[in-house]
């Protein structure tokens, strides 16, 4: 069968939902969920690994759990040129003259490419506890200087302390002191998604109980979670979008709740229905509230309809001010540049004599 010819069924669209909440799950697991064997679930999974539909596992980091602000930048539609060739050279050179101004800005985890020629930048960068306030200054400067140019349309700091699940986002959150060994871990775990822990474990020098009760205590702290990197061109039967929904500000929060939790007291009542009525609707990864009470939200979708569905759903919502949409053409995670980013602050506790 041509790899564009293959149209994922049901069962598949369930597994890569799955996969996409928590991709260390085993087949076993999966088969359990949805009443299959093992070697059934594994069979689907390394097919749509080969024909490029599962693009690659990833262990996603909460950065602003390690002292970082986390910006989405959504670049504005270039303008169309006559000469076809004029505009794939601008092109060209236009997508390297973003790529420098970000650079300047910090480290690029993530890169989306939308429908319309639009691309949307997930970038990391330093606070003040890591760096000095005069580069800090240069990163607020530098924030300002692309909204200024013709490249971006719009800067949404994401920074939040919050865990990437959503029970973590129900309880107030400790940001948590990470040792040396639990940066160790995250490193493996990001060059290899699927590490054993065996593995792991004799990587870093511990015992498989301590890397078991590190890689746990990570996730139920909401430092990592793992899932999977989609081709959205070759995912027939599925669409993969974005949502920006800009939800209405509300300081009234509940009795006895801290006062920047008041602040995004609706964007928690429009998580907890997005969770409870937009079941058939997988996430991408876990939505995240920014500064601005804005939610960003990537999920799978059957078809143009049922995107149009859960548009006009959370437009209903009478927390909602507004949402924008976005269809993914194509994802990019920058492991890379994550590593180094790892790498940096494990060289700042091995200098400040931090454990």
């Amino acid at each position: 069968m041509n790899n564009q010819d293959y149209t994922l069924d049901k069962t598949d669209r369930k597994i890569i939902g799955l996969l996409a909440g928590d991709s260390r799950l085993s087949y076993a697991r999966i088969g359990s969920a949805l009443h299959l064997t093992r070697n059934s679930i594994k069979t689907r999974v390394k097919r749509m690994i080969s024909i490029g539909i599962i693009q690659e596992y990833i262990a996603d980091i909460n950065f602003a759990l390690l002292d970082h602000n986390v910006y989405y930048i959504i670049t504005k539609q270039e303008e169309k040129r006559t000469n076809r060739n004029s505009n794939k050279d601008s092109s060209h050179a236009r997508r390297k003259r973003i790529i420098e101004y970000l650079e300047r800005l910090g480290d690029i985890l993530a890169e989306i490419e939308v429908l319309g020629e639009i691309s949307i930048f997930r970038i990391a960068t330093r606070a003040t506890s890591i760096i000095n306030r005069e580069i800090v200054g240069k990163v607020h400067s530098n924030v300002t200087l692309l909204l200024d140019t013709d490249l971006v349309e719009k800067v949404i700091l994401a920074n939040t302390a919050k865990g990437f699940q959503y029970k973590v986002h129900k309880k107030q959150q400790q940001r948590p002191l990470l040792t040396h060994t639990d940066l160790q871990i995250l490193r493996c775990l990001v060059l290899n998604p699927e590490i054993g822990i065996i593995d792991m474990a004799n990587l870093v020098s511990i015992s498989t109980r301590t890397a078991n009760r590190i890689l746990n205590k990570l996730k139920d702290n909401g430092v990592v979670r793992f899932s999977i990197i989609c081709n959205p061109s070759l995912m027939k039967g599925f669409v993969v979008f974005g949502l920006l929904i800009y939800v209405n500000d509300n300081n009234e929060g509940e009795k006895g709740e801290p006062e920047k939790d008041k602040n995004n007291f609706n964007s928690y009542k429009v998580l907890e229905r997005l969770y409870r009525e937009t079941t058939e609707y997988p996430f991408l990864r876990t939505p995240i509230i920014s500064h601005d009470n804005i939610i960003i939200v990537s999920v799978f979708g059957n078809d143009v309809f049922a995107i149009d569905s859960m548009f006009k759903r959370i437009l209903s919502f009478e927390e909602v001010k507004k949402a924008e949409l976005y269809v993914f053409t194509g994802i990019k995670y920058h492991k890379e540049s994550i590593v180094k980013e790892i790498d940096f602050i494990l060289n700042s506790k091995s200098q400040s004599g931090m454990p």
